[in-house]
């Protein structure tokens, strides 16, 4: 993905974040599918300038694309009224959000 391209797509990620309510399910699954397997290339355009990106930044972009996968499946069974199911997935989050490094947290 080219940096235009992942501007376009991810402005957020510019200016900071929140898994929890800026995304739409279905724009949590598209960040699943983008970060669930972070490469160098995507690496260098969420730290641009840099050498090498922070300590952990692979795990922690995997962490985060779980976590939305999470997040976007909550959503969609509290929106189908299983809220037992949907609770379950949020402690999910919960537990990959704790986690997180500090600099990948919102």
């Amino acid at each position: 993905m080219s940096a235009a391209k992942f501007r376009r797509k991810w402005p957020a990620f510019g200016e900071g974040y929140n898994l929890d309510n800026q995304f739409s399910e279905d724009e949590l699954m598209d960040l699943w599918a983008d970060f669930n397997r972070p490469t160098k290339d995507l690496l260098a355009l969420l730290w641009p300038g840099r050498k090498e990106p922070p300590s952990g930044a692979r795990r922690a972009l995997k962490d985060m694309a779980n976590y939305a996968s999470n997040k976007a499946t909550a959503m969609r069974e509290r929106l189908k009224g299983a809220i037992p199911t949907a609770q379950m997935y949020e402690s999910i989050c919960e537990r990959i959000y704790d986690d997180l490094p500090d600099w990948a947290r919102w």
